[in-house]
């Protein structure tokens, strides 16, 4: 697609929004609002650009990271790769329950306002669930065994 047809087709797609003429004449905040609105019509229109510009710009940044002599990765230190992924365990763990402890807590908002509350209570458990199995993963990250009580306390 050359330039010029994608502008006029981006065009094309911001001005499919709607509003009333006369709202607009009269409302200064319904004509921001209508640009807000063209300009998140552009954006999810941009989107899969922006994804493959944003990976191509990591794999440029981990290139970088490389020496330029064509040395070792991240400054020869072994370690500091296996850290890094023990950090992203770590940090995705902790989202993980806060998110179902947020879960949790709207389903019980929904729950006491008599409003549909199941989806939001799965998505904790399910946040809780993942949440622990990045934990297990960072325990064995860490090289720390994992003890089964089988004998239930005796």
């Amino acid at each position: 697609m050359r330039p010029n047809t994608f502008r006029k087709w981006l065009r094309s797609q911001a001005n499919t929004v709607e509003i009333d003429q006369n709202l607009l004449s009269s409302s200064r905040a319904a004509r921001a609002s209508r640009r807000l609105i063209q300009a998140s019509v552009i954006l999810n229109a941009l989107a899969p650009l922006l994804a493959i510009v944003t990976i191509f710009s990591l794999t440029a940044v981990s290139t970088m990271a490389q020496g330029p002599g064509g040395g070792t990765i991240f400054g020869g230190n072994d370690q500091t790769l296996g850290n890094g992924v023990r950090e992203i365990i770590k940090w995705g763990r902790n989202l993980l329950f806060l998110l179902g402890i947020g879960g949790l807590m709207w389903a019980a908002v929904n729950y006491m306002t008599e409003k549909n509350w199941t989806k939001q209570a799965l998505g904790g458990v399910f946040c809780f669930a993942f949440g622990s199995i990045a934990s297990l993963a960072y325990s064995f990250s860490q090289g720390n065994a994992v003890n089964l009580d089988t004998d239930l306390g005796n």
